[in-house]
């Protein structure tokens, strides 16, 4: 939900129910010890649901497109609490045309869920999947020009299906590879 006041207010007003049936199990006699729920979106509202002891967080972690353009509480244009992590690296394939090149990472590297990847760092920029395999980027400012071999890191449009659509993730500190994960998950979706 876009907007930090307007997602307070819904978040608040739709976990009442739950806050008033954990309240009702613990006079009951029931183990109410965890009350678990809520996400990235909403790990600084979920708190104020009498109750409440475990907020299930994940995204957070990689900060994809969609959670940036929520909106937080002090930025009400960038959800900027947290930094974006998961990157897809694209190559420029295709630069004839004037602001716009071709990338090779497409619907396939980068799903179709919207917004689209942002191109990490730069501003004025759209990315789109142009098809499965290629992207395409248009630019506006007329100093930025990029040519065929350049390299461009995309933020994530939406960080659950891009992981499973790789092997691995490189973890990189200081622009130095320090770690390579295997995705457990890979192929496992049936």
């Amino acid at each position: 939900m876009t907007g930090f006041d307007k997602r307070r207010a819904q978040t608040l007003e739709r976990m009442a129910a739950a806050g008033e049936t954990c309240a009702l199990m613990s006079k009951s006699g029931l183990n109410t010890e965890i009350f678990s729920g809520g996400g990235t979106g909403t790990y600084n509202i979920d708190h104020e649901t009498p109750g409440f002891t475990d907020v299930q967080v994940g995204s957070y972690v990689f900060m994809d497109t969609q959670y940036l353009s929520i909106g937080g509480k002090t930025n009400v244009d960038e959800y900027s609490d947290f930094q974006s992590s998961l990157t897809i690296l694209t190559t420029v394939v295709n630069d004839q045309y004037e602001g716009r090149v071709t990338t090779d990472a497409g619907a396939k590297a980068c799903t179709i869920n919207q917004p689209w990847p942002m191109v990490k760092g730069e501003s004025g920029f759209e990315y789109r999947s142009g098809s499965d395999e290629f992207g395409s980027l248009t630019y506006v400012n007329p100093s930025r020009t990029y040519q065929v071999g350049d390299k461009l890191d995309l933020i994530v449009s939406h960080c659950d299906p891009v992981v499973n659509l790789y092997d691995q993730i490189y973890a990189v500190r200081n622009e130095r590879v320090e770690a390579i994960w295997r995705i457990a998950g890979r192929g496992m979706s049936r």
